[in-house]
């Protein structure tokens, strides 16, 4: 997708919604949305259009949205992150904590819940929560509508992209239209193809260890089991019922209920979304709490640290077995194959979606 629209300028002229008539252009599913992701299922009621993609990309990157004008969504998703923040967790407005990791925002055309306990399921209803969110961005919705009106810029962007006032509710569509075009799939892996060509012998091994079922023998290990939880195209679990959302073994007791206190269904307890893989070397810290710095840090956890006690743990952690009927086993990976591991991780990873001037800041 080109889009072919200028950047925007105060001198523009201002129409009000009883003048000038636009006709938004559409976008073609296609022109966004690989071959190889497939096109995705979209919201039917909110068509994605140049001038509606703009807006969302105006809006997101627009201070005016919080209380005292001091952040933007941007603010917290950097494009060079791949729109997440490399801190533990984030600050919102007057220095206020936030208590969880800024999750990375690509390719959530193609994702069935959001928030690392998945209690939204629609994106534009989704961008509500952290504007309105008093340690985030604090702003009302009302105070929010009233801005909007009286800014000359909303008031061109929003004629052109619905033939309508500014207002929250197309605001929310706006967001929405420029999320849904967050697309990452140009990476290494990708450029390699099936055959993996041009990738080293050791990021070879770190695929096939990624694909491979664990699977100890004579106290050896012969898989890492990734694709279970991290698989397919997307390098992320989708369950239509929940989304992707698990328990990676990380604590014995909880802190933070994640999905449990959504539902109120103690076996959520301590579960989360499981985030795609796709450039994991651009978005830590990791885990809903940032509590790893680092990559290695991950594969430690999974390999050596997994907490077998803790309630709720994912089947694909707990089935790592000595053998039949045996108690669950650290996968023990081998220095070389941790190397190998996280080497084909890095090749996830796409320069082209970090810099992409479609999705830069517009002001």
């Amino acid at each position: 997708m080109a889009l072919s629209l200028s950047q925007c300028r105060k001198s523009e002229p201002i129409y009000s919604s009883s003048s000038v008539s636009f006709k938004p252009t559409p976008i073609v599913s296609t022109s966004i949305f690989p071959r190889a992701l497939g096109i995705p299922d979209l919201p039917k009621d909110n068509p994605l259009t140049e001038e509606g993609v703009y807006l969302g990309r105006l809006l997101f990157y627009d201070k005016l949205l919080s209380a005292n004008m001091t952040i933007s969504c941007a603010s917290c998703h950097l494009q060079k992150n791949a729109f997440a923040e490399p801190k533990k967790t984030s600050t919102g407005i007057f220095g206020l904590p936030v208590k969880r990791n800024a999750s990375a925002l690509f390719n959530m055309a193609y994702s069935r819940k959001f928030f690392w306990d998945g209690r939204q399921s629609r994106l534009a209803n989704l961008v509500f929560e952290p504007i309105q969110a008093h340690n985030e961005m604090g702003l009302n919705l009302p105070e929010l509508d009233d801005r909007l009106k009286k800014s000359e810029l909303y008031q061109n962007w929003f004629k052109k992209a619905f033939n309508a006032d500014p207002n929250i509710g197309q605001m929310s569509m706006a967001m929405e239209q420029f999320l849904l075009t967050l697309v990452s799939s140009n990476s290494r892996f990708d450029k390699a193809g099936p055959s993996l060509t041009g990738l080293s012998s050791s990021e070879k091994a770190g695929f096939t260890l990624f694909q491979t079922l664990t699977n100890l023998q004579g106290g050896q290990n012969q898989g890492a089991d990734c694709f279970h939880c991290h698989g397919g195209i997307l390098f992320q679990a989708q369950n239509p019922l929940a989304g992707g959302i698990t328990n990676n073994g990380l604590d014995a007791s909880f802190t933070d209920l994640g999905a449990g206190a959504i539902t109120g269904n103690s076996t959520d307890n301590g579960t989360f979304k499981s985030p795609s893989l796709r450039n994991i070397s651009l978005t830590g810290p990791y885990m809903h709490d940032g509590r790893f710095q680092s990559l290695n840090e991950v594969i430690d956890h999974y390999s050596d640290n997994i907490d077998f006690s803790s309630p709720n743990i994912s089947p694909n952690l707990a089935n790592h077995v000595s053998g039949p009927g045996g108690p669950p086993e650290q996968m023990r990976l081998t220095v070389t194959q941790k190397q190998d591991l996280l080497n084909f991780l890095q090749t996830l990873t796409d320069s082209t979606f970090i810099s992409n001037p479609k999705y830069s800041n517009p002001f």
